[in-house]
């Protein structure tokens, strides 16, 4: 997984015309789980989202991933269609594949190819 890097900027309005959130990551130590820690941009307002291989726990209410995708991806707009994520607004597009995404590998550099 990539951690999402951002400026963090106090009322930062620059990219959708709303105080843009703020994400800090941690990682996890012993029995913590690693975490996000979102605020808010306009003022100090927080969430914490725990997450480990197979539950996550959002603002204290603990489930499987799973169960989370099937309440939070209709509201982000996003449907699963044939194993992929698509956008529902475009339709057309996909957002990502079903499963950890691959790191593309080097070809051999064998001539009958």
């Amino acid at each position: 997984m990539s951690i999402l890097k951002r400026s963090n900027r106090i009322y930062d309005t620059s990219r959708f015309g709303q105080p843009q959130i703020r994400v800090w990551h941690r990682r996890g130590k012993g029995k913590q789980s690693p975490r996000y820690t979102l605020r808010c941009g306009c003022c100090d307002q927080k969430l914490e989202i725990y997450y480990s291989e197979d539950d996550l726990e959002i603002g204290g209410v603990n489930g499987a991933i799973d169960d989370w995708r099937e309440i939070l991806f209709p509201l982000l707009m996003v449907q699963r269609r044939r194993g992929h994520f698509v956008d529902a607004r475009q339709g057309k597009k996909s957002i990502c594949q079903k499963g950890a995404p691959r790191s593309r590998s080097t070809r051999s550099s064998d001539p009958s190819r």
